[in-house]
């Protein structure tokens, strides 16, 4: 009984001094019994097997709340195949380069040409790098003449200086403090062109381009209207008689004039909702002119073509509850009438 007792002494005096010795020495985690260096409290060592830190995706990581500096992880998305991170207590670093991370590629949206420029769309990457991104960069091919955007977020970038006659796509890249990350896909092929009212030109006829003054003109930029080939029906109804909405009499304001009365008014086959549900050579956005839009129309009607010089054609602009704007292809006069008349109705779309 006695030899038992000792046994458990010694036995609970060995794990107590292990214990403490953990806590005032470097402890050694390692295969082949060797001595931990007295400079670091863990030392792990093997010829075998590795380290292997907490792994995580790039979102999972972001997610950390106040990550203490020093904290290391493996994110599974970050780069072309993964990379190891430290917190350095402002940002994430790249163990592999010592350096910040670079930003995802982007994903690459919709490429649209104009004259001598063309607008590519894209997405923000998925991984910012853990850095705020400062740029986009739309590089062409042939040429790699380059359109820049300074922003964090998704958006479209112009490339100016392309010429006229010539198939281009484009490649998007992202940009933050630790430089230019990957590449996007190829966008679509576009070929810019020389723009000209009467042109054909993205599903219909350009009917007016945007010139200084205009609300929504930006400068370098080739924007305007585009007018279906043809009036879409007989004749249609306003609609919504005794029914406000609010809209806008100016030019760039009619597709959401054509929306909110297509929000506003349940009532089937009238003007807007017409335009609103057209699906013409591949386009899927016509909307019903405002006020002065459809006096471009009337302005280049020859040019456009298709137009009944001896009737009234709506506009998307109320006047009142009871009235909305209207327009005589014949004089060129723009009146008020009753919304339970009937007139004619040309679809237009923005370029």
């Amino acid at each position: 009984m006695k030899t038992k007792v000792m046994k458990a002494a010694y036995a609970t005096f060995v794990m107590l001094f292990f214990y403490g010795s953990m806590f005032a020495q470097s402890v050694g985690i390692n295969d082949n019994g060797s001595t931990p260096n007295a400079n670091a409290m863990l030392d792990v060592s093997s010829t075998t097997k590795g380290f292997l830190p907490p792994r995580m995706t790039n979102a999972e990581k972001t997610a950390i709340v106040n990550p203490p500096a020093g904290m290391i992880v493996w994110c599974s998305n970050c780069g072309a195949s993964g990379q190891l991170l430290v917190y350095d207590g402002a940002a994430w670093v790249n163990l592999t380069v010592g350096a910040l991370l670079l930003p995802g590629a982007p994903t690459i949206g919709t490429a649209t040409a104009g004259n001598t420029q063309a607008t590519v769309t894209f997405t923000a990457p998925a991984s910012d790098g853990g850095v705020t991104i400062t740029s986009y960069k739309a590089t062409s091919n042939p040429g790699n003449i380059t359109g820049t955007l300074t922003q964090a977020e998704s958006g479209k970038i112009i490339v100016n200086g392309l010429t006229n006659g010539t198939a281009y796509t484009f490649t998007v890249t992202a940009t933050n403090a630790a430089g230019t990350g990957p590449a996007s896909a190829v966008s679509n092929s576009v070929t810019p062109v020389a723009l000209s009212i009467g042109q054909s030109y993205g599903g219909g006829i350009i009917a007016y381009i945007l010139q200084s003054g205009d609300p929504v003109y930006v400068a370098g930029e080739n924007h305007g209207l585009i007018a279906a080939t043809a009036d879409q029906i007989g004749y249609a109804l306003w609609g919504c008689q005794e029914t406000s909405i609010v809209t806008s009499t100016a030019i760039g304001a009619g597709q959401a004039n054509t929306t909110a009365i297509v929000n506003g008014c349940n009532e089937a086959d009238i003007a807007a909702r017409i335009c609103y549900d057209l699906v013409l050579n591949g386009y899927s956005d016509w909307f019903l002119p405002s006020k002065d839009e459809l006096n471009k129309l009337y302005l280049n009607r020859v040019a456009i073509g298709g137009f009944v010089d001896t009737r009234w054609y709506w506009s998307s602009s109320e006047y009142d509850a009871s009235n909305a704007w209207y327009q005589h292809f014949g004089d060129g006069s723009q009146e008020y009438f009753y919304k339970y008349n009937a007139n004619k109705v040309r679809a237009v779309r923005a370029f």
